[in-house]
């Protein structure tokens, strides 16, 4: 047999050479040989140990905080060998892997010793259920702790390998680059090392989760099958909004998050700063949704794991724990959030678009379980028409119900609105050469007289009326039809008021170009205003036939129909709210007549607090709070989600 040392280590005056017998390359001994230049100090050759007590790790040898503490056990844990006779406790020991658990800093095990044996002298010591993944076994140090990094789902940075062997630390690094290393005589002085503070867990909840990882990577592994695996691991996630109340925890995800944090957006460390940061961010955009996700399966819960800040289908923040590595949660929370545009920044072990149907959304997971948990099929289903406010409302009812989202939207510089008008022409669109007249109008999408509405899959009937100060109303004049038609680019309403509408047909193509509106050729404007005219804006007629059209149709199918009334008392833009009024007027005393609930939402607006943080403080829009409570009314009102 001979032997090649082909692994080379240098550092300072030090060269270490390791290799493997050339005759069985499957043989798992090392031998190590190691040269100290004279001028060696004891000093140098403990060059990779952690620092003195206070003293900062020099620069380029690491400095981010350690999670994991990976222990030999002979000479190091212990003094003695144990496959060599007796060993001996060492007390000071014991209480370091107890001090670091209660600091939130994880314990595990790597040694060359038989299982049994080891466990059972752990277990005389009163200490062995204060480690997770113990490694003790007969094979090499380097592959053991590569595979536990990669289980335990920790970056090298964070984890420090303590033995006694300067070979087994040089192989573990040159198997596991970036891994902390350190001899024994570090121990004196662990606990006071800056890298090693931890934060206070005194029930040590973080050692408890890694032993439910532990448990389930071991019937994973049992098991063969990943996906068959989650599939019967009962996924269960929960979708959250008390960010305030949960900050600290929030605030721990977005910092210190690196491997599944898609967007890398960092707040200050001051937990005070970074909450004005994030109530600035909250309010960038009127049209933000926040919130958090815990998640639990069969084998525990896994507490908080994630957060999200969505502005207007943009992911702001996305972000989530390696807690849940491999189980598929970000991915089923990026779809269930209506897959929102998000610009990954630098690397994430994750593909996003990884399909999950192994997932079931519970109301809290922390207290759900597998056996009284209702399936999401069970979960009553909220069809939610409105304008864009109700989108708000829908980001709290999410948690709870499933929804079916029916708001504006914009098509080729279009607005598709929800409106009553929409819903009550269904049935006009059955006449002949009706579709195919609306199909040669300009902004116009497919789907355009889709509603749930006419197809019914919903249980429960969320509507709201803001949208009737949006357009203008044409009708054909070779049909008869009504439309409400508006676009981006072109005025909304007059200064008159929300009552007085800008007329589409006295505009030219020319004109359309002027105003850099694209995507429509002359042919398809002209039909417009030749086969249209304008016919005003709101008509209190026609909206009182289409919202009664649409409450007889949804009694007559036995739907629940809850009515969310409009904000007519607090903001500065006076017009708009006299108008609001004035729909209340209509749809309130018809809400009472169906016997459908009507919701004042002016019982939750006091002042301009109240309402959406945008330089405006028109009336429209509110604040978050508002939308919680007006969430809470629906939910109250339809008992299957209470």
């Amino acid at each position: 047999m001979f032997w090649r040392f082909d692994i080379v280590f240098t550092d300072q005056d030090r060269l270490t050479l390791i290799s493997r017998p050339q005759v069985d390359p499957a043989w798992d001994t090392f031998f190590c040989l190691t040269e100290y230049a004279s001028t060696q100090t004891a000093a140098a050759a403990q060059a990779d140990a952690l620092p003195p007590p206070g003293q900062d790790r020099p620069a380029g040898t690491g400095s981010e905080a350690i999670r994991l503490v990976i222990w030999d056990l002979d000479e190091t844990f212990w003094q003695g060998t144990l496959s060599e006779g007796g060993v001996k406790a060492i007390a000071r020991n014991l209480e370091i892997v107890r001090t670091l658990n209660q600091r939130g800093i994880v314990n595990a095990i790597c040694s060359k010793n038989t299982f049994e044996e080891a466990q059972a002298k752990l277990q005389e010591m009163g200490i062995w259920d204060e480690f997770i993944f113990p490694r003790i076994a007969w094979t090499a140090k380097g592959p053991q702790i590569r595979q536990l990094v990669a289980d335990i789902q920790l970056r090298p940075e964070t984890v420090l390998f303590i033995d006694d062997n300067v070979m087994n630390l040089k192989e573990a690094q040159f198997y596991v680059p970036g891994l902390n290393v350190a001899e024994p005589d570090c121990l004196p002085g662990l606990l006071a090392s800056p890298r090693l503070r931890g934060k206070p867990d005194p029930e040590c909840q973080r050692r408890a989760r890694y032993r439910v990882l532990e448990e389930k990577q071991a019937l994973r592994s049992a098991q063969g099958d990943n996906e068959q695996f989650l599939r019967e691991s009962g996924v269960r996630i929960s979708f959250h909004t008390d960010i305030d109340e949960q900050f600290p925890r929030i605030h721990d995800l977005v910092n210190r998050t690196n491997q599944l944090n898609f967007t890398k957006r960092r707040w200050s460390e001051d937990i005070e700063t970074a909450r004005a940061q994030f109530h600035d961010e909250m309010n960038t955009l009127f049209q933000t949704n926040v919130g958090y996700v815990k998640v639990s399966d069969n084998f525990g819960n896994y507490g908080i794991c994630g957060f999200y800040m969505i502005h207007h289908d943009r992911c702001f923040h996305f972000l989530f724990s390696c807690r849940t590595l491999n189980m598929g949660v970000e991915q089923f929370v990026w779809k269930w959030l209506g897959r929102p545009f998000m610009r990954i920044e630098g690397k994430v072990i994750s593909d996003i678009g990884m399909p999950v149907d192994w997932i079931t959304v519970v109301p809290d997971a922390d207290v759900a379980t597998a056996a009284d948990t209702a399936t999401q099929g069970d979960r009553p289903t909220l069809c939610i028409r409105g304008a864009c406010d109700m989108l708000m409302t829908s980001n709290f009812l999410r948690n709870r119900v499933n929804t079916i989202e029916e708001t504006n939207y914009p098509y080729q510089g279009w607005e598709i609105i929800s409106s009553p008008r929409i819903a009550a022409l269904h049935e006009e669109l059955s006449q002949p050469g009706v579709r195919d007249l609306l199909a040669r109008l300009p902004g116009i999408p497919p789907n355009r007289f889709e509603t749930d509405i006419v197809t019914g899959r919903a249980d429960v009937y969320v509507l709201s009326f803001s949208q009737e100060s949006f357009h203008g109303l044409y009708r054909s004049r070779s049909t008869g039809i009504i439309l409400p038609m508006g676009h981006y680019k072109l005025p909304y309403y007059l200064p008159e008021g929300p009552h007085a509408k800008f007329d589409y047909t006295t505009l030219s193509h020319d004109d359309l170009l002027a105003r850099d509106i694209s995507g429509i050729t002359p042919e398809a404007w002209e039909f417009f205003r030749s086969e249209f005219e304008f016919v005003g804006g709101f008509n209190r007629n026609i909206f009182y036939r289409d919202v009664r059209h649409i409450f007889r149709h949804l009694k007559k199918a036995g739907k629940t129909v809850i009515v969310v009334g409009l904000n007519a008392t607090v903001g500065r833009d006076r017009p708009i709210l006299e108008f609001f009024g004035m729909i209340n007027s209509i749809v309130q005393p018809m809400s009472q007549e169906f016997g459908f609930p009507y919701i004042d939402v002016n019982r939750f607006l006091h002042g301009e607090e109240d309402l959406a943080k945008d330089n405006t403080y028109g009336g429209p829009h509110f604040d978050r709070s508002v939308y919680k409570k007006i969430s809470d009314e629906i939910l109250n009102l339809v008992p299957a989600a209470a």
